[in-house]
């Protein structure tokens, strides 16, 4: 495999196994805060790219990415200490940097950070239109409060454990959280053709969240968690949440898989009917001096 230095990146990859691309991106007001450090955007870029790949049980392979900013930001220091950091956090997870690209944006203009990544899986993904009725619904980690405590600009990918769960439990879906459950949850169930009815007395809070209504919205409509959330069958899932990598991920059952589509809420056994949280809208605002 050759990359940075020619025109083109030759690669080759392992036959007989399946190749996953994605491609994401980081925008200043967008995805991060205005005038947010370049190391900061760099680990937030490749974290949540790489989510992605998590969720399809592949392991990260090779990263390219791309650069737009404007002068003020077009500065020697900025650029190295930009480069440095991303190569830094994709060595981490054992990826190849195999080129990229860099271009000017007009003065005012927000750097737009963008990365393509490559995994390499053992197996086919699951996606997410395979949940079936009667399967339980489980998320890794723990959710809400990552804009309140910065956790939004260093995700961590759970490789090791998108890897896990398909390889030895099979789950029926599977999908990273990146805009909260209420966003995201849909759309899995959405893609098979099911509902589900979630607890929030289930849900691992991030810390500082309490439980009652208001800790319950963060932990599904704050976005930023960069979670796995799956669909499993019952038996599978118990032995799932026994497995020692899976424990430490803070792997529980949140809910259940239901044949009536859509998404329904409850509480100490209650149905919640009029509950609504807003979804997550990735919206840092306008500079202050714009």
């Amino acid at each position: 495999m050759f990359g940075p230095g020619d025109d083109c990146a030759q690669l080759r990859p392992w036959l007989g196994r399946p190749l996953y691309q994605t491609v994401d991106q980081v925008v200043e007001g967008v995805h991060v805060e205005w005038g947010a450090r370049p190391a900061a955007m760099a680990r937030k870029l490749v974290g949540r790219t790489l989510s992605d790949l998590a969720a399809a049980g592949a392991m990260p392979w090779a990263l390219s990415w791309t650069i737009c900013a404007p002068p003020a930001s077009h500065r020697r220091a900025w650029l190295r200490t930009l480069a440095e950091a991303f190569l830094e956090a994709a060595e981490r997870e054992n990826a190849s940097v195999i080129g990229g690209d860099i271009s000017s944006a007009p003065e005012g203009a927000p750097v737009v950070l963008s990365c393509t990544a490559l995994g390499v899986a053992d197996q086919a993904a699951p996606g997410r239109s395979g949940a079936c009725t009667g399967d339980l619904i489980l998320v890794t980690g723990k959710l809400g409060g990552a804009l309140r405590s910065g956790r939004h600009l260093a995700p961590q990918p759970r490789i090791a454990e998108g890897r896990r769960l398909i390889s030895r439990y099979k789950p029926h879906a599977m999908m990273d959280l990146s805009d909260g459950l209420a966003s995201d949850l849909p759309r899995l169930l959405r893609a098979s053709g099911v509902g589900a009815r979630v607890a929030l007395d289930c849900l691992p809070l991030a810390v500082g969240l309490q439980k009652n209504l208001r800790g319950f919205e963060s932990a599904v409509a704050d976005g930023e968690d960069y979670e796995l959330l799956l669909a499993m069958a019952p038996r599978t899932a118990q032995r799932a949440m026994r497995d020692p990598l899976l424990r430490r991920a803070g792997l529980v059952s949140i809910g259940v898989v239901e044949e009536q589509v859509g998404l329904r809420w409850t509480c100490d056994g209650k149905l919640l009917r009029s509950w609504r949280p807003k979804p997550w809208a990735h919206d840092f605002g306008e500079e202050e001096d714009a």
